[in-house]
C-alpha cells in the first residue's frame, strides 16, 4: 500500500472516531445550565437560578446559575455643614457644589431641627433620588462621615447618623390639560391617567389623589383615596377650547396647601402653552408660589410636556419642575405613557431625612461638614 493510501485510511480512521464522540451535558431544556449541543446527559442538570455574586444587592446563596439578574448599590453623596449655637437649635445647611445632583432637595433651604431629650435632630422631608433619566432610586443605607481637620481626612461617624424613613403619607394632584389640541390622543391621555393612580395606590392604598383638569374651564375632584371615583372622574373629562395652565397650577397647588400630609406632589400634564389663564396668573406668579412655600412640607413639582400640536414652551415647565420634581418632554402618544409610568414610581417614593447629634454646642463659625454616603438602588 502507497503512502498516500495510507494516509488516507488513518484520516478516516481518526474522523471515524471523532464522529463517534457523544458531546455530554445537561440535556434538560428546563435547567438553567441546558446545553443545547450537548448530545449525552451527565447529570449536570442545575435548576435554581438567580445572582451568585456575594458583593450583589440581592445576592443568593441557593443559587446554582446565574441569571443576570444581579444588583448593585449605586452611591450618591450629600454633603451638609451643621451648627447647634446653644446646644438646642440645630442648623443645617447644603453643600449643593459638591452634593450628588440626582440628590433632589432643595439646596437653597436651610433646615432648622429641635432639641429631643438629649438628642438634636434636623428633619429634611421630601427627598427624592433621580437620575438625569428621571429614574427613581430605592434607598437601602446610609453612612455617615465627619470631616476631621486633625485627621485631615473623612471619619466615619456611627454616633451621629442621618437616618431615613419612605413617606407613607402622600397627597398627590394631577393637572391634566384637556384641550383640544389633544384630539383623539386625550382618550389615550385619560387612559395613562388611570394607570398612574393605580400604581401610586398600589404602593400606598392610603395616598390621597386629587384631579385638576382644564381648558377655557377647570375643573376639579379633591383629595381622595378612592380608585372608583378617581377613575371614574377621570373618564368623565370631556375636552374644551383654550389652555387656562397657570390658573389649573395655582387651583392645585391650593388643594395641596389644604392638605396635611407628610408629603405633597404635583403633576402637571399639557400638550400647549398658556392662552387663557387670567393676567395674575404667570409661570413666575406658580413659580413663586412652589419656591416660597410658607408650610413645612414643600411641594415637590413634576411636569410633562406632549410635544404635539399644541407646542410646549420647555424652558418654563423645566423652571416650574421644582422642589426635587422632574420634567420630561415626550415626543408622541406612546412615549407619553413611559413617562407616567416612570413618574408613578418617582412620586411614590419619597423620603424623610432625620440629621440625629448629640447637644454640643457648635458655633456657626465653626460649622461641622459631614458627608453622607446613600446607598440606593434603581427602582
Amino acid at each position: 500500500m502507497n503512502k498516500f493510501s495510507l494516509l488516507v485510511l488513518a484520516a478516516c480512521l481518526v474522523f471515524g472516531l471523532q464522529s463517534c464522540k457523544k458531546e455530554k451535558g445537561c440535556t434538560d431544556p428546563t435547567a438553567c445550565n441546558y446545553n443545547e449541543s450537548a448530545e449525552k446527559d451527565d447529570d449536570s442538570c442545575l435548576y435554581v437560578g438567580g445572582c451568585v455574586d456575594p458583593t450583589a444587592f440581592n445576592y443568593n446563596p441557593d443559587a446554582d446559575c446565574d441569571d443576570g439578574t444581579c444588583s448593585y448599590d449605586i452611591v450618591f453623596e450629600l454633603y451638609i455643614d451643621y451648627w447647634n449655637e446653644s446646644g438646642t437649635n440645630p442648623m443645617i445647611t447644603f453643600d449643593a457644589a459638591n452634593s450628588s445632583p440626582e440628590v433632589k432637595i432643595d439646596f437653597s433651604e436651610s433646615f432648622a431641627g429641635v432639641a429631643t431629650g438629649n438628642l438634636a435632630n434636623v428633619l429634611i422631608n421630601n427627598v427624592r433620588i433621580i437620575d438625569d433619566e428621571n429614574i427613581n432610586y430605592e434607598i437601602t443605607d446610609i453612612t455617615a462621615y465627619e470631616w476631621r481637620t486633625d485627621l485631615n481626612d473623612w471619619k466615619e461617624d456611627v454616633e451621629f447618623i442621618m437616618d431615613y424613613s419612605e413617606v407613607q403619607d402622600l397627597s398627590i394632584v394631577m393637572v391634566l390639560d384637556a384641550s383640544q389640541s389633544l384630539g383623539g390622543d386625550f382618550a389615550t391621555v385619560k387612559n395613562y391617567a388611570n394607570d398612574f393612580v393605580s400604581k401610586i395606590l398600589q404602593v400606598s392604598s392610603s395616598t390621597q389623589i386629587g384631579i385638576v383638569d382644564f381648558s377655557d374651564d377647570i375643573n376639579t375632584l379633591g383629595l381622595s383615596s378612592n380608585q372608583q371615583l378617581l377613575t371614574d372622574y377621570i373618564n368623565g373629562i370631556e375636552q374644551g377650547p383654550f389652555t387656562s395652565l397657570y390658573e389649573a397650577m395655582n387651583t392645585g397647588i391650593e388643594m395641596l396647601n389644604s392638605s396635611n400630609a407628610d408629603g405633597k406632589t404635583l403633576l402637571t400634564f399639557t400638550d400647549g402653552t398658556d392662552n387663557d389663564s387670567a393676567p395674575t396668573f404667570t409661570s413666575n406668579y406658580v413659580l413663586d408660589l412652589l419656591v416660597n412655600d410658607p408650610n413645612d412640607v414643600v411641594i415637590n413639582s413634576f411636569t410633562i410636556g406632549l410635544q404635539g400640536a399644541g407646542g410646549v414652551d420647555v424652558p418654563v415647565l423645566e423652571t416650574l419642575a421644582a422642589n426635587g420634581g422632574a420634567a420630561e418632554f415626550p415626543n408622541n402618544i406612546e412615549e407619553l405613557g413611559t413617562v407616567f409610568d416612570k413618574f408613578s414610581g418617582s412620586i411614590a417614593n419619597v423620603y424623610n431625612f432625620t440629621y440625629i447629634r448629640n447637644q454640643q454646642i457648635i458655633s456657626e463659625s465653626n460649622k461641622v461638614s459631614v458627608k453622607f454616603e446613600i446607598a440606593a438602588l434603581p427602582k
